[in-house]
């Protein structure tokens, strides 16, 4: 018995006819009753009642069509498998991210991810916009995902998530009970920033100066190099700051911090995924791109 003697009673079982069997199968009628005929030798017991114009299956035919149902199905699952796994993305992908998109994007992505594609290892690299594109450009990283926007001839830079940035007060500040601020009252704050050149910071700078506020102007305190160090400062009450909304979630739910909008002014961004023009996409790259492009909302 073989699988060819399966795949034969599945069909004579379904068609109930030798000539609709041998079209389906491309086979002449005597081998399909010699497949037959081999089968029934192998259980020792008839599998179809030829008495009538329609071949039916008899009581062993039934049992056995239930089990060749399944045996067949099994086997095609396995091919798929298999299939699945000599096609499957494997390999290193070195990948640049700035502080707030590792932070607070990265860690439920690259979660699912790896669930789908446990065969690639990510080498994650975790700096300001500046130094991924730098790398992105001159170093070993082939995928960076910034903050903010980026103007060069040999970068291809693509929207992948919208994001807004927020002034970000002590939980406690006088200020902290309004939802939206002037920007007189912006501008007589003190404040921590990220520092020159973080992609949070260029954004900030452009919403203000299209405002008519000089960053320049800004009682600036405080430059830090770390997300998590600038709310550490604020919580502490050294001063505010302008930050991602997601940056600061979990502060929010912990009443640490409370955020306030500029009135009349849109601090609104995407964060973008950028490669380098010169350089061939790998397939893993590609793999990684589509994903994040399926599973994240823009």
């Amino acid at each position: 018995m073989n699988i060819s003697h399966l795949k034969v009673f599945k069909v004579l079982a379904e068609t109930g006819s030798l000539a609709k069997t041998s079209k389906i199968l491309d086979l002449s009628q005597p081998t399909i009753n010699h497949h037959i005929h081999l089968l029934e030798q192998h259980y020792g017991v008839k599998l179809f009642d030829r008495s009538q114009k329609k071949i039916k299956l008899t009581r062993f035919g039934k049992v056995l069509e239930n089990y060749v149902t399944q045996i067949l199905d099994l086997l095609d699952k396995s091919k798929e498998h298999m299939e699945k796994m000599v096609g499957e993305v494997s390999g290193d992908l070195y990948l640049g991210a700035s502080h707030t998109i590792a932070e607070n994007v990265l860690p439920k992505l690259m979660g699912m991810f790896n669930h789908d594609y446990p065969e690639v290892n990510i080498h994650l690299e975790v700096t300001n916009t500046k130094h991924i594109v730098e790398h992105i450009l001159d170093g070993p990283l082939e995928l960076g995902l910034i903050e903010g926007p980026v103007e060069h001839e040999n970068i291809i830079s693509k929207p992948f998530m919208k994001d807004e940035l927020l002034v970000v007060l002590p939980y406690n500040h006088p200020l902290a009970i309004k939802k939206n601020l002037t920007l007189k009252e912006v501008a007589s704050l003190p404040f921590v920033l990220r520092e020159p050149g973080s992609g949070t910071r260029v954004v900030m700078e452009t919403a203000l100066k299209k405002a008519g506020l000089d960053p320049n102007d800004l009682n600036t305190v405080m430059d830090l190099g770390n997300t998590q160090a600038v709310i550490g400062a604020v919580e502490a009450g050294l001063g505010a700051t302008i930050l991602s909304g997601l940056a600061v979630s979990k502060e929010i739910q912990l009443k640490t911090v409370k955020t306030c909008r500029i009135s009349n002014v849109s601090i609104e961004r995407y964060f973008s995924v950028i490669l380098n023009k010169s350089k061939p996409v790998s397939p893993v790259c590609e793999t990684f791109l589509s994903f994040i492009t399926t599973h994240v909302n823009n």
